[in-house]
């Protein structure tokens, strides 16, 4: 009896131990990693044996230090511990959050407060009407309960109630409002007005108003969604030809014209689409339905034509990629030659869409098609943001005015023809300086212009210099009372002028008493005999076209959009096209006493500078010196100069370039006192897409738009279009100075990068590519857990006694935080970091090698790799750097959030269940806590899966295949995942132990199998994390279409297989953790399905790095898919857990009768019957060798620890 009773003490002594040790890791599982376990267990061999009185200290409190069990602060002590042990174990992790909170808050304000632009627009306003077209219904489109069709009437003006004019379709874009019409559409009706009232004859010319139409979408979100944009496009054509059909009733009713003007009947309808409606009015092209000539003309706002915004589902790149291709062809093929295409888009100051991708120069010819920044626009000259170019009152006139030149109601198209158009339009959106500056001198009219005819003509010498005071001096006494002409004819002469050179002319419109007065040119030569004895110049004339006339916005930052703004003006007379006369001649009205100024001068050309910064140059400053006009050389400097900066065509980067002038110290200069105009600074390119103005600045950002990211280069743009390999080709970007030449003789521009203007940019265009860096990590994360689960990196348990100390090795699951530390530490945070860095650097020299080896097409494929990014330098490389740490932050970020709430929520369920003992007994069903028998063995048991989750799983199948789309039940399946996560979290602090007793023991292996499951679970749940995105946008629309009865989803939004791999790892998962994967040589056919088992989980996981590396930021929806099979993989894996089981039960109930008469006591290790079980319990596997050959009886186990204990 005293011998049991010892023995009895010392096993207790030993659970206590072990409890000990165990309390340990369950007291910091969650903040300690597997270094530190290890160098804890190593600190507490070396304290004082703990002997059995003391086994009832749990186990947090046991690992204490002595002091803090000694006094009444324990609790306090060991909360300061647990924060030390968190600081020191976690420093990269804390360093990685800090600089992404960092990033992110800068981003954050740059994004809102660091635009480059400020919005200057004047309000809109209007008095709309909108009738809906009853009689569009479901027997013109099966749409007709989803969609609706109004006609836009303005109040005062349209009196009737149905259309007559020339049609126009409005198609608002993503979630957007059939209203959003009517700024457009009361500019039309107020321009229209106007020019009748100017023009009588305007409706014999076809002039006859516009009607608008504009279509209900349900404000759907077009850009997230692709089978809603075919949707659209269907009910677009079916409008369309309901539109078409109305005039024949309607147009003969109304006597338009009084002089018997007769009106074609339309045949087509133009189309105004905003944002995601110019996709759709695309888009409507391509469907069966569409009526070829039903459009002739397409004008876009702020639509991103060539990539999708925002890539989160698969029909929304399918439906573009579709759509690019037909009108990348079309224009070849014929099929869209009649078709015209304009795109206009806002700039800087739109933050929803990326105006890189408004740029249509690779999908259509110049022929057909024109692209343009709102800050280009004559009469804008500003960004506009994503909803104000639709109110914008400088936008919404320029464009109703342009509209009204262009409408022709004789033709059946409704519109003038092709080449017609394109070139009114070109000249009311492109810039004089865009449209050339160069003329031949046709003739138009020759006759002698004598002093009978002016009141005066002056020849000046070298310049035309006028200001309102220098009329008086220039009309001669005689001439002041008996000329009948108030216009006055201004000589320069050109004749030993060089051919390459030109004149350049520069007024203020004031001078003549308006913004709209342009001055008539003359081409002059002198006769020798004089026509009137009266005449001072004796000249015989040639008039001149009107030559391209370029307006320069006189506007200042901050200046009040509704007052009116003053402009100058500027041409450009090429010399070589005056031959064989002269003198050029400027006819100007004499108004004395007004305000302004003319200037005119030859020059050799514009004078231009040309610099090719590097990246690197550009991270300090560059700064250029504009040439010195001196006494030997007149013509270094003129009114006009341009710097030409050779950098590449990337938007990322924001260069801030600072304007310092030179006040001139030519003695002839010096005498005037102001400059007659501030400085001009114009942004622009060879492309004709964008430019814009500032005027009196010294610092001005100039940021680039462009083929950024994975557009197709015009050089690897696989057509045969001559004209569309060549469109817009990059040639650099300019920048022009308009000073005044007679007060500067120069300046010097700094330029250097604006880091905090480029970090906007760079979020607008990189966006999505968090979401593909943030799966890299989450993939990464899981890895690491499953390597070190395979590993079997241990906690061990002690047993100390006097004479010996033993130890069991207990394998652990690494928590996230755990294993984003160890990737920090291990280097992996370092290799990605070099590979953001070198990927660019080495997709530009491969391209550069391969140019011309490979294809077109395999180029266009190679340089859109990665993030697509264009040019050369490795400062290029900073942003996929910083976007590695950023998204290791957001994952860092996401795993905290996920255990905070869940941890939060387990303690509010473990609260719950020990106060209502219903709830416990509900919580602690055998199929979720682990079994204990009654010798205090840990019992192995697969659960089964009960009645009612099997019943709830049927009916959740067919629900998925009936009526909700699988994003919904991925969302479910994602909701069940964080609260299995909960319970399991709860049960582990049930599962605590209370009592010194080998079922303490047993209570507490059972917390720490449940803690291991719990971070299994939670891994899973931050994988998944990463998929959510993606199924947002079905979601949204799901609910939008529930709320008008729509109930017709695309195809693919029931398939099985887009959620079958979460859901079966979801079932799994919930009920036993990941086996461990591991080979051991003495079991054979088992071991060896684990290693290939192993070994394939692995490659998953590797090639999901390497795919969403180099392909998920451009299309990010095919992560949901991947993270799909690797879901399906883990499920598979965890359920091939029994039968591999059984096989190496078998296998070991072989060997274990095999070798039991050749054992030996002295050689088998000692280990419990529970720390056996325990090995194989909850984690899928099979026990290792030491531990199998442990288990092969429980009474000689502990007869084994008898004797070492004593």
């Amino acid at each position: 009896m005293l011998q049991s009773t010892s023995l009895m003490s010392r096993k207790t002594q030993a659970g206590g131990s072990a409890n000990s040790r165990l309390g340990l890791r369950t007291a910091d599982s969650d903040t300690t990693s597997e270094d530190e376990d290890r160098s804890t267990h190593g600190k507490a061999q070396q304290r004082p044996l703990v002997s059995s009185t003391n086994t009832a200290t749990s186990g947090a409190a046991e690992d204490a230090s002595p002091s803090s069990r000694s006094n009444g602060s324990g609790k306090l002590q060991i909360k300061e511990r647990s924060a030390t042990v968190f600081m020191r174990t976690r420093t990269g992790v804390l360093s990685v959050l800090l600089l992404f909170t960092v990033l992110c808050l800068l981003a954050a304000h740059s994004y809102f407060k660091g635009q480059p632009d400020t919005p200057e627009c004047a309000m809109s306003y209007s008095r709309p009407r909108f009738v809906e077209q009853t009689k569009f219904d479901k027997s013109w489109t099966r749409f007709s309960a989803k969609y609706k069709l109004y006609l836009y009437r303005e109040g005062g003006y349209d009196a009737f109630n149905e259309a007559f004019r020339i049609p126009v379709l409005f198609v608002p874009g993503n979630a957007g409002s059939h209203k959003q019409v009517r700024s457009f559409a009361s500019a039309s009706v107020s321009a229209f007005v106007e020019f009748s009232g100017k023009d009588p004859s305007a409706v014999d010319q076809g002039k006859i108003g516009y009607d608008y139409f504009t279509v209900g979408l349900n404000e759907e979100l077009t850009a997230l969604h692709g089978y809603s944009i075919l949707e659209q496009a269907d009910f677009i054509n079916d409008a369309i030809r309901y539109i078409i059909s109305l005039y024949p009733i309607t147009r003969p009713k109304h006597h338009l014209s009084t002089n018997g003007t007769v009106f074609a009947l339309p045949k087509s309808v133009a189309v105004v689409g905003h944002s995601m409606g110019g996709v759709v009015a695309r888009t409507a092209f391509t469907l069966p339905n569409h009526v070829v000539g039903s459009v002739q003309a397409i004008f876009t706002l702020s639509t991103p034509h060539n990539n999708p915004t925002a890539s989160l589902e698969y029909y929304v790149d399918k439906v573009y990629s579709s759509i690019n291709r037909f009108w990348r062809h079309g224009f070849h093929n014929g099929t869209l030659d009649d078709v015209s295409l304009v795109s206009i888009a806002g700039g800087n100051l739109d933050s929803m869409i990326n105006s890189d991708y408004t740029y249509i120069g690779n999908l259509a010819p110049p022929r057909n098609s024109l692209s343009i920044l709102s800050s280009g626009v004559d009469d804008v000259w500003q960004s506009l943001d994503h909803q104000s170019i639709l109110w914008c009152a400088q936008m919404a006139t320029k464009f109703a005015s342009m509209l009204t030149q262009i409408m022709d109601a004789r033709q059946p198209s409704q519109l003038l023809p092709l080449e017609q158009r394109m070139a009114i339009m070109r000249r009311h959106l492109y810039s004089g300086l865009d449209q050339g500056e160069s003329a031949a001198v046709e003739p138009r009219e020759t006759r002698q212009v004598t002093n009978n005819e002016f009141l005066y003509a002056h020849i000046h010498k070298g310049a035309v210099r006028l200001a309102p005071s220098d009329f008086g001096a220039l009309i001669p006494k005689y001439r002041a009372t008996r000329a009948k002409s108030s216009l006055g004819l201004h000589l320069l002469s050109v004749d030993n002028a060089a051919s390459n050179s030109a004149v350049q002319v520069m007024y203020d419109p004031r001078l003549f008493g308006g913004d709209a007065y342009q001055p008539e040119l003359f081409a002059c030569n002198k006769i020798k005999d004089p026509i009137s004895a009266d005449a001072d110049v004796h000249v015989t004339c040639t008039s001149i076209p009107a030559l391209p006339l370029s307006k320069l916005p006189m506007r200042r930052t901050g200046d009040d959009p509704e007052l009116p703004l003053h402009v100058l003006h500027y041409m450009k007379v090429p010399i070589g096209a005056m031959e064989p006369f002269k003198y050029l001649g400027i006819q100007l009205p004499v108004r004395p006493g007004t305000t302004g100024f003319l200037h005119a001068e030859i020059v050799a050309g514009v004078a231009q500078l040309e610099a090719s910064p590097s990246y690197t140059h550009l991270l300090r400053s560059l700064t250029i010196r504009a040439p010195a006009s001196t006494p030997s050389s007149k013509n270094d400097w003129s009114m006009r100069t341009r710097v030409k900066l050779n950098v590449p065509e990337s938007p990322f980067f924001v260069f801030q370039a600072t304007l310092t002038m030179r006040r001139s110290t030519l003695p002839s200069k010096t005498e005037t006192a102001a400059p007659r105009f501030r400085p001009i600074i114009r942004q622009s390119d060879g492309r004709q897409f964008e430019s814009k103005y500032w005027y009196d600045q010294s610092t001005v950002d100039l940021a680039i738009h462009g083929r950024g990211a994975y557009l197709p280069s015009d050089a690897l743009t696989n057509v045969e279009d001559s004209d569309l390999k060549l469109a817009g080709q990059w040639d650099g970007l300019f920048v022009d100075v308009w000073a005044d030449p007679d007060y500067f003789d120069g300046f010097d521009i700094t330029l250097r990068i604006n880091w905090y203007s480029s970090l906007n940019r760079t979020v607008k265009r990189y966006d999505m590519a968090l979401l593909a860096m943030s799966f890299v990590w989450a993939c990464l994360v899981m890895l690491h857990q499953l390597r070190t689960w395979n590993a079997g990196v241990s906690l061990e348990v002690v047993v100390p006694n006097n004479k010996c100390r033993t130890g069991l090795s207990v394998p652990a699951f690494p928590s996230c935080l755990t294993s984003i530390e160890r990737l920090i530490r291990n280097g992996t945070l370092a290799v990605l970091l070099t590979a953001a860095v070198l990927t660019p650097i080495l997709q530009e020299q491969v391209a550069h090698l391969m140019r011309n080896t490979w294809s077109p097409a395999m180029l266009a494929s190679w340089n859109n790799l990665f993030m697509g990014i264009r040019g050369t330098g490795w400062v290029l490389s900073l942003v996929p750097a910083l976007l590695v740490v950023v998204s290791l932050g957001f994952v860092a970020f996401e795993a905290i959030v996920l255990t905070a709430v869940c941890s939060l929520a387990s303690w509010a369920m473990a609260d719950m269940t020990g106060r209502f003992e219903s709830t416990r007994q509900y919580w602690s069903r055998p199929d979720v806590l682990a079994a204990v028998s009654e010798d205090g063995r840990l019992k192995r048991r697969i659960a089964n899966i009960p009645v009612r989750p099997l019943i709830a799983t049927v009916a959740f199948v067919v629900f998925v295949c009936t009526f909700v789309p699988y994003q919904f039940a991925f969302l479910v399946i994602y909701m069940a995942q964080m609260f299995t996560v909960v319970r399991t979290m709860a049960h582990a602090s049930l599962a605590a132990p209370r009592a010194v007793a080998p079922l303490a023991s047993q209570q507490l292996l059972v917390s720490d199998v449940l803690r291991d499951r719990a971070r299994y679970q939670l891994g899973l749940l931050l994988f998944w994390t990463s998929s959510l995105p993606y199924c947002v946008p079905e979601l949204l629309v799901w609910v939008r279409n529930l709320s008008v009865m729509w109930f017709e989803d695309a195809p693919s939004d029931h398939n099985l297989a887009n959620m079958a791999g979460y859901f079966a790892l979801r079932l799994l998962a919930a009920y036993h953790i990941v086996p461990r994967l591991t080979f051991d040589a003495e079991r054979a056919a088992p071991s060896r399905t684990a290693w290939w088992l192993r070994v394939i989980t692995y490659a998953f996981f590797a090639s999901a790095v390497v795919y969403a590396w180099l392909y998920s930021i451009r299309r990010p929806y095919i992560l949901y898919s991947i993270a799909n099979v690797i879901s399906a993989w883990l499920a598979l894996v965890q359920f091939a857990e029994f039968p591999l089981h059984l096989i190496s039960s078998a296998r070991k109930r072989v060997s274990s009768f095999g070798g039991s008469r050749t054992a030996s006591p002295a050689t088998t290790p000692a280990a419990s019957p529970m720390v056996a079980d325990f090995a194989a319990f909850g984690r899928g596997s099979t026990p290792s060798s030491k531990a199998a050959t442990a288990s092969r009886s429980g009474d000689q186990m502990d007869r084994v620890l008898d004797r070492k204990l004593r």
